[in-house]
């Protein structure tokens, strides 16, 4: 059983690595820098870890039924880096900057690794972190609120109102999800996890963003269909109701969620295919992706690099967005990882990012068939934050953003790091009793 004397007897270099990797969400919200920083901190404890335990990870990893979703997982995190290289050689242009944000991701390998090392519960550690990255958020606002953006789409200082909503909500929902982590979930520890979720839910409704929404219903319908311990089909039946209800509700008695919403559906249903569109939000992103589309068939292999087609950008064909949803593409970017990575790399770019996301979210949907409680319990929880993400990268890019980034590949590892952990604990308690 883990507990405060298991990490005091462990190594300083342990120790410093479990605790670094439980702070380290804390900052995100509020403290510019902090989450490349921290990344940074936790991969060279886990390069440390991993070398001076070679042998023991080693065995971990190959000894207990590990090995092809460690190798894989491996692979999947060093995607974005040999795309980026890939496209790069068949362009024939090299440039060091493209790289920075797909090595934060690739360096979080040595923590996947690492955690193989005697890691117990570091996930249920960083839970007790979730809400206070929530509320820190909720107080810096009230101290001192980013107003750059408006007086109705409230952010800090340290990130823009898209990505703050986003995280936000991720925080939120994680905050509630990661009561289920606890076996002795006390009153105080319930409260203090709602308290996290409300404020998070609070502060992306107040960041005036859209971006996430989606994946409430998707984690929603997610934990009824897995959960079938808990839920009979007629508990799934009516919580199904309540979560169609709660969304109704805050279209209804929200003005923020009402507005947005009725915005984004006008603009879907006045999208022209086959005329010209204005520059709107919704409606420009649909033409961001027609756009990259367009791209792709013509550079599949190379790609195009960051902005490399302005001199296809008034072809016929792309006659369907004005220019200044075009030049949004060429000088901004496409907002959408999926549409920004074709375009960068060519298919290279697509198998990658497809692959960031949709490689670890089967992974972790294999793992909620399990028996072990504490296996499920992870892989819901680390499924809940891949959904808020993927949904958010449909409609900004968080995979080519520095601190996004590396939040992305940080929280894979850790989520992915602890599941391979205890698979290889059922496995040695397995082969112990047959022994």
């Amino acid at each position: 059983m883990f507990n405060s004397l298991t990490l005091i007897k462990k190594p300083y270099s342990e120790q410093l690595f479990i605790l670094s990797l439980t702070i380290s969400p804390i900052f995100l919200l509020t403290v510019s820098g902090w989450m490349t920083r921290i990344v940074a901190v936790c991969a060279l404890l886990a390069i440390y870890v991993f070398l001076k335990n070679l042998n023991s990870i080693r065995q971990s990893a190959y000894a207990y039924k590990n090995a092809f979703d460690i190798k894989l997982l491996s692979i999947t995190f060093a995607l974005p880096f040999i795309a980026i290289l890939l496209g790069q050689v068949f362009r024939g242009q090299f440039s060091w900057a493209y790289y920075d944000s797909p090595l934060h991701i690739m360096i979080c390998i040595f923590i996947l690794w690492a955690m193989l090392k005697n890691s117990p519960r570091v996930v249920e550690l960083m839970s007790y972190a979730f809400p206070i990255v929530t509320l820190l958020a909720l107080t810096n606002i009230l101290i001192h609120p980013n107003l750059f953006w408006g007086a109705n789409r409230l952010s800090t200082q340290a990130i823009d109102p898209l990505e703050f909503g986003s995280l936000s909500l991720t925080f939120g929902l994680m905050s509630l999800i990661s009561i289920k982590l606890h076996s002795n979930n006390s009153k105080l520890l319930t409260t203090y996890k709602l308290i996290g979720f409300c404020t998070g839910v609070y502060l992306s409704i107040a960041s005036g963003s859209r971006t996430g929404w989606l994946a409430v219903p998707i984690i929603g319908l997610l934990w009824l269909y897995f959960d079938q311990a808990k839920f009979s089909h007629l508990k799934k039946l009516m919580a199904g109701i309540g979560i169609i209800t709660v969304i109704i509700s805050s279209y209804l008695l929200s003005d923020t969620v009402h507005q947005r919403a009725e915005i984004a559906s006008k603009e879907i249903l006045n999208y022209h295919w086959n005329d010209q569109n204005a520059d709107t939000s919704v409606g420009a992103r649909i033409s961001f992706a027609r756009i990259a589309v367009f791209l792709l068939e013509k550079k599949p292999m190379s790609g195009w690099g960051d902005g490399g087609f302005e001199s296809v950008i008034n072809d016929p064909a792309l006659d369907f967005a004005v220019l200044p949803t075009k030049m949004t593409a060429l000088t901004a970017g496409f907002h959408n990882d999926i549409t920004a990575n074709m375009v960068r790399s060519g298919v290279w770019g697509l198998i990658s990012t497809l692959a960031l996301f949709f490689v670890p979210a089967i992974f972790f949907m294999r793992i909620l068939r399990s028996e072990n409680k504490k296996l499920r319990d992870t892989a819901f929880l680390a499924l809940a934050f891949l959904s808020c993400q993927f949904v958010s990268s449909l409609s900004m890019e968080i995979l080519n953003l520095r601190y996004s980034a590396s939040f992305y590949g940080l929280m894979l590892a850790i989520f992915c790091g602890q599941i391979l952990f205890y698979k290889s604990q059922d496995a040695m308690l397995l082969n112990s009793q047959i022994i």
